[in-house]
């Protein structure tokens, strides 16, 4: 098994239902995904959807062609880095956890320390 696959499978696992309920599941799907942590907003929501659900669709496609959609991996690890770094560290560090949704964070934590292992850097940057 090519252990690139494995991020492609874990997005697919994760985004299936979130993606999708956060783009056609309306106010309560865009509640759902967020955990009841941010205020309700169509724009945001579908916004929201839209990316998660355009990750879905690359990463069905990683299955296929898993090097040319590698790209798709480290927009993942870079996005959810900064909203680690600006939405959640901040609040911690204010003594505002109870405003951080702990399963979202929890999942772009597992991403962005796991999926730097198995991007093909070399072949992102072309020096392979």
């Amino acid at each position: 098994m090519n252990p690139l696959w494995l991020p492609y499978i874990f997005n697919i696992l994760v985004l299936s239902p979130v993606g999708l309920l956060t783009l056609l599941g309306g106010e309560r799907g865009g509640q759902l995904a967020c955990q009841n942590k941010f205020s309700e907003s169509e724009g945001f929501r579908t916004i929201l959807g839209s990316l998660w659900t355009a990750i879905l669709l690359g990463s069905i496609l990683g299955l296929f062609c898993p090097l040319s959609m590698s790209s798709l991996l480290l927009i993942q690890v870079i996005y959810k880095s900064l909203w680690l770094l600006v939405f959640v560290l901040p609040r911690l560090l204010n003594g505002r956890n109870s405003e951080v949704p702990w399963g979202l964070a929890a999942t772009f934590l597992l991403i962005v320390v796991s999926y730097p292992w198995v991007i093909p850097w070399g072949q992102i940057f072309g020096t392979r």
